[in-house]
């Protein structure tokens, strides 16, 4: 349990300098706008910031590893260790942020022609929602960038291509049978993704916001893979 805290302790305060500064460029740009919008400069309208929150996250996925991980086996922290404390860092600074885009969507739509994503697709505009919705999202794609640098950091130079290469050869072998299957395949897929992101359930934000975290879940369950025979190198 004190490995996992001192991993944690470590990761945040890491991850803590990150989010001081996106948050301070975030707010001056905002500012900024709502200053132009009350002058009425021009007609501005403004929306989906989390989309810049999702793209930080992922970053901060793909940096919390290498460096952090070497530094824990040196100071005799344990593999399993290493996994749960980085993981609730993570969970946290993802729960951290969605509060935080969450109050800032609501300053906004008090002040400026503002909609944010889970407006935008849900057309709901409860702070629950907003919040419960964009811890989903931001667990997927920064736990998705750490599993991506630890699947890159355990493969050696051979197999760092074929990962690379993957993703293309799954996209066109998609599209193929896709295509010879006169759009059945395509029309599954989107008719899955509809509803696991609660569009066919009258829009409903919450079963998005569950099906998300249910796939953060999933793959931090597959991080521990790559994680457990793990050694370090440069």
């Amino acid at each position: 349990m004190n490995n996992i805290f001192k991993v944690f302790k470590y990761q945040m305060y890491d991850f803590w300098k990150a989010v001081v500064i996106f948050y301070s460029i975030i707010i001056l740009i905002l500012f900024s706008i709502t200053v132009l919008v009350s002058k009425n400069v021009e007609d501005i309208s403004f929306g989906g910031m989390e989309m810049a929150t999702v793209i930080f996250m992922f970053v901060s996925g793909l940096n919390c590893f290498k460096s952090n991980f070497k530094f824990m086996l040196a100071n005799n922290v344990s593999r399993k260790g290493f996994y749960f404390g980085n993981t609730i860092a993570l969970i946290s600074v993802a729960a951290f942020m969605a509060l935080a885009d969450a109050i800032l969507n609501n300053v906004l739509r008090l002040n400026i022609p503002y909609e944010g994503v889970v407006m935008q697709l849900y057309r709901n505009h409860f702070f629950f929602a907003g919040f419960l919705w964009s811890f989903g999202l931001y667990s997927f794609f920064v736990c998705l960038g750490w599993f991506i640098t630890m699947l890159y950091y355990s493969c050696n130079k051979l197999m760092k291509v074929v990962v690379s290469i993957v993703p293309v050869l799954v996209i066109a072998l998609f599209r193929y049978i896709d295509w010879i299957s006169g759009g059945s395949v395509g029309r599954a897929v989107a008719d899955f993704l509809t509803k696991a992101m609660g569009f066919a359930y009258n829009n409903n934000v919450y079963v998005g916001a569950l099906s998300l975290i249910i796939g953060a879940a999933a793959i931090v369950l597959i991080c521990f893979l790559p994680l457990r025979n793990a050694i370090a190198k440069d």
